[in-house]
């Protein structure tokens, strides 16, 4: 049974320096990766909006999607010397 009445105990966590980095190494590849999908959510929804003149379209919807992929081959570089370091 767990005590609810007394106030809980601290806990200290220790990370060697491969293991921190490993931690901010994934949080980045994860802000990288929802920075890609958003991209690519903006060129999805430039492409349906019938205001914007197609010219306009078709070179900003390939900037949107050039910079989501180059966003999300970071992220994946990112976990790669994560699993690159750790053999």
């Amino acid at each position: 049974m767990v005590a609810t009445t007394t106030p809980p105990r601290e806990v200290a966590y220790t990370y060697t320096p491969a293991e921190l980095n490993a931690l901010i190494s994934r949080e980045l590849a994860g802000r990288l990766h929802e920075l890609g999908m958003s991209l690519m959510s903006n060129a999805a929804f430039l492409l349906a909006n019938d205001t914007v003149p197609a010219a306009a379209k078709r070179d900003r919807t390939r900037v949107y999607l050039d910079v989501a992929a180059q966003v999300r081959l970071l992220a994946l570089a990112e976990l790669d010397g994560i699993a690159g370091g750790a053999r």
